[in-house]
């Protein structure tokens, strides 16, 4: 968990076209952004904790949230697969919620069907299954009923 609040930042004003022909986004055009963003980043990285990589190790009876983002340099607090896929497209939504409604739309959407599709496939380990009461093979069931 070591994407910043910047890194999401960046990739929402690249999602927003607002990288200037340097490549920036810190700009006195994406000031006014840069004003919102911690607000709003924490109140996503409440939406996509459990869903995050470090949501399954918490004490029993104790709703989780990650650490409140203070500074732009603060770790977003999920796993990078959601703060760098995920994140920046409910940030440029909610950024862009008044200026260009259909672009918020846009963004809104796709924030919903990737947190659909991959949020609950976080990975995890396999272990094979022993058959406590013996070994019972489903082909043997239907060979005996021909």
């Amino acid at each position: 968990m070591a994407t910043t609040a910047q890194t999401v930042f960046d990739y929402a004003m690249g999602l927003m076209d607002e990288v200037n022909s340097a490549g920036e986004t810190d700009t006195a055009a994406t000031a006014s952004y840069k004003v919102k963003t911690l607000f709003i980043l924490n109140i996503l990285r409440g939406e996509l904790y459990q869903y995050s990589d470090g949501y399954l190790s918490v004490t029993s009876g104790i709703r989780p949230i990650s650490t409140v983002i203070t500074a732009l340099t603060d770790s977003v607090g999920v796993d990078d697969f959601l703060a760098q896929t995920i994140m920046p497209y409910g940030l440029a939504a909610h950024l862009l919620l008044d200026e260009n409604p259909t672009a918020a739309g846009f963004f809104q959407q796709r924030y919903d069907e990737l947190l659909a599709k991959y949020g609950k496939n976080t990975p995890s380990d396999f272990a094979d299954i022993t058959q406590t009461y013996g070994g019972f093979d489903v082909g043997d069931y239907y060979e005996d009923e021909e």
